[in-house]
């Protein structure tokens, strides 16, 4: 259609606004350190190992280890301390930049995966402890996409998932997107200065698990858009015409939850 909507600035401001729903998919999980994680930690627990190939960006690279919970058990003190990593998938990401001339610059789905030791190290206790940590990193899910701006954040219950052990925690949300006005625009052969169009809600969805190996606790999950976006409007210019303006994104759901469960199935000590 080249620049008939108006100036090729005109329609990357349709785009931009489209994409500020982009962040919601990392649902605070985007972030370059892992402050909110919890205190610092003296212990020395290794970063997870992690393939997270040319698809995965590391957006952690100054993480250290933190204390995840403590508490009582078989009257002995314990600590969990974990050393968590989060990757951005920047794929998509540039993708989507060079597809919007640029103006959507976004993080669209994210990874994170964690290990845990528990102090005094007894490996009855990993055992035992799986549960009580599982339940902690799907509050701190739950409480990161609140955080963030999505709605509706309720536990889906679980999945299960070739070659991950044990289920998947699920959680789904909503972003809400407010209906879109963009004022001064330049329709040739129309009176239309406005236009206003979008309003509804990004599905998205959010997935954690937990499990055992060799005397540690490993975490991992990702969160991603659980729908498509697409928008479009009809504009009348006349009688008998009407100026079509479509968006898509182009997110692919099916494909971003399958990229979240082969990076969960690459997580090792």
């Amino acid at each position: 259609m080249g620049k008939r909507i108006g100036s090729e600035l005109t329609r990357r401001r349709i785009l931009a606004t489209a994409g500020t729903i982009g962040t919601a998919a990392i649902a605070g999980c985007g972030s370059t350190t892992d402050t909110k994680v919890g205190k610092p930690s003296e212990k020395d627990v290794p970063a997870p190992s992690v393939q997270a190939g040319n698809r995965w960006s590391l957006q952690t690279p100054d993480s250290e280890p933190r204390l995840i919970v403590e508490g009582e058990k078989a009257f002995l003190n314990y600590q969990a301390v974990g050393h968590i990593k989060r990757h951005e998938d920047t794929v998509l990401r540039d993708r989507i930049k060079e597809s919007t001339f640029g103006e959507v610059d976004r993080p669209f789905a994210a990874g994170f995966c964690g290990r845990i030791d528990i102090f005094p190290n007894r490996l009855s206790f990993a055992s035992g402890l799986v549960a009580d940590v599982d339940e902690r990193m799907l509050s701190r899910l739950k409480t990161a996409m609140e955080d963030f701006g999505v709605q509706n954040v309720t536990e889906e219950g679980t999945q299960s998932a070739t070659n991950i052990p044990g289920d998947l925690q699920v959680v789904i949300g909503d972003y809400q997107i407010e209906p879109v006005v963009i004022e001064g625009v330049d329709i040739p052969h129309s009176d239309r200065t406005t236009l206003k169009f979008g309003g509804g809600a990004l599905p998205i969805k959010g997935i954690v698990a937990n499990w055992k190996e060799g005397g540690s606790i490993l975490a991992a999950g990702g969160v991603y858009p659980n729908g498509p976006f697409r928008q479009s409007r009809q504009v009348e210019m006349s009688d008998a015409i009407q100026l079509g303006i479509s968006i898509d994104l182009d997110i692919s759901p099916p494909e971003r939850e399958q990229q979240a469960l082969d990076y969960i199935r690459s997580v090792s000590l």
